[in-house]
């Protein structure tokens, strides 16, 4: 039988996209999570078969203008813009630029245009800045949730228009997931998008299961042989980071945010060990194409089910922080994060209270904050770890007035506005506090 699909589908094969796209369904059809996501999920599955690019991100406080800093606006890394928009890489005249349409599909907001510019003053010598940049978000629209500061940590998806390769997009397609239903719907699809690293790509490769992934890998000579026979299971891989990678050396949110990267290059690097010889050969049918793309999907998912739970209770014991017990049931059958200073102290109605403390650890908080209010019933004030780049001033009010306290890492306090940086706790803070009572 002839192979069906040779490589990874790009956009290019169009005499074959009708016939591939008839052939596939997704693995997690609408209708299993409910009506409220019917609409996301008709628009990704028309992006699905447009000759675009696509690129999914979580919005920063930086992005949506929570912050209140100078470069408000939406941040594209340089490998996106590059690709989106390559005509206006030149230097022979200054700050090139381009209008192009876009809109706003999830909230039926009217067409606008949108301007791409180059600031290339530093290459040309007239200038410092090297950068290239999307404005005037607002500038046709009275209100856009882009620029919503609520809206600080949502999942938003972008699809570029793109006709060729060589030119410029002319049209970009957004969608800003509105609630956890919407997100829940295009993780299932993409695998989770994290704070900081976005997901870009062909659509039908995103899709599929086989964008693989791009930047600096780990050799793969440094990893176990028997890695590249069989998939590490998560934990596996931890051990290894943290055997290889201690970086003991440095403060422990900075350890956190340097382990989370190096883990994501290992994954990355172990992954393309296995994905690319599986995609290189194609399938000789559907039904197989299915199954590895659900495969390699489902992975990337549940890579970092505990990952920075994991991650966190070494930083604890490094630091001397041993007393705590993680996912202990308590009311209800919940089961918190971590419990300090341990399962039995919490169950004991002699402990004191005020010797108790929650943690609940959530990679994004928004809209999932409240779900840890009623974890621990004992605990009146829980705390809450998060990687999330920013809230608005109202949603850590709510915070606040339900008596969370956010913890972050320390490298990202700069992405949160500057009126409520000084009452954010940092993992150093916590750890210190938590080891005092």
């Amino acid at each position: 039988m002839p192979k069906m699909i040779k490589n990874y589908p790009t956009l290019a094969d169009r005499e074959n996209e009708f016939t591939f796209e008839q052939g596939i369904r997704e693995p997690h059809p609408a209708e299993y999570l409910g009506a409220g996501i019917q609409k996301i999920a008709e628009w990704l599955e028309e992006i699905k078969t447009t000759n675009c690019l696509f690129y999914a991100k979580r919005l920063s406080g930086n992005d949506t203008g929570a912050t209140k800093s100078h470069q408000a606006g939406i941040y594209f890394p340089n490998k996106v813009m590059a690709d989106v928009f390559p005509e206006i890489a030149r230097t022979d005249i200054h700050n090139p630029d381009y209008f192009f349409k876009a809109i706003v599909n999830s909230h039926s907001l009217p067409e606008q245009e949108l301007r791409v510019i180059y600031y290339n003053g530093k290459l040309r010598g007239d200038g410092t800045r090297n950068e290239k940049r999307i404005t005037r978000w607002k500038e046709s629209a009275e209100t856009t949730p882009l620029q919503d500061s609520d809206n600080t940590g949502a999942l938003v998806l972008f699809a570029f228009l793109k006709e060729q390769e060589e030119k410029n997009s002319e049209y970009l397609k957004i969608w800003v997931c509105k609630d956890p239903e919407e997100e829940a719907y295009a993780e299932l699809i993409l695998g989770e998008v994290i704070p900081g690293n976005g997901v870009f790509g062909r659509p039908l490769n995103i899709f599929g299961g086989f964008q693989l992934p791009n930047g600096k890998l780990q050799n793969p000579n440094v990893l176990p042989s028997s890695w590249k026979d069989t998939f590490p299971s998560g934990q596996d891989i931890l051990n290894f980071l943290f055997e290889k990678y201690s970086f003991l050396d440095i403060a422990p949110d900075e350890r956190l945010m340097q382990r989370r990267s190096k883990e994501f290059d290992l994954f990355k690097t172990i992954e393309n060990i296995h994905s690319i010889p599986l995609v290189s050969k194609g399938f000789d049918n559907i039904e197989d194409f299915i199954a590895v793309a659900n495969s390699i999907t489902n992975r990337r998912k549940s890579r970092s089910g505990r990952s920075l739970e994991i991650h966190l209770e070494k930083i604890f014991t490094e630091e001397g922080l041993i007393h705590f017990s993680s996912q202990c049931v308590t009311e209800n059958n919940k089961k918190p994060d971590f419990i300090f200073p341990s399962h039995d102290a919490y169950h004991n109605i002699g402990f004191p209270t005020d010797k108790l403390r929650m943690l609940a650890v959530k990679t994004t908080c928004k809209d999932r904050w409240r779900q840890l209010l009623n974890e621990a019933h004992r605990i009146k004030n829980p705390f809450l770890f998060t990687l999330q780049e920013g809230v608005s001033v109202n949603q850590y009010k709510e915070m606040k007035h339900e008596g969370v306290t956010l913890v972050i890492p320390e490298p990202i306090r700069k992405t949160f506005p500057e009126e409520i940086r000084s009452e954010l706790l940092n993992l150093s803070n916590f750890i210190e506090q938590t080891k005092s009572l």
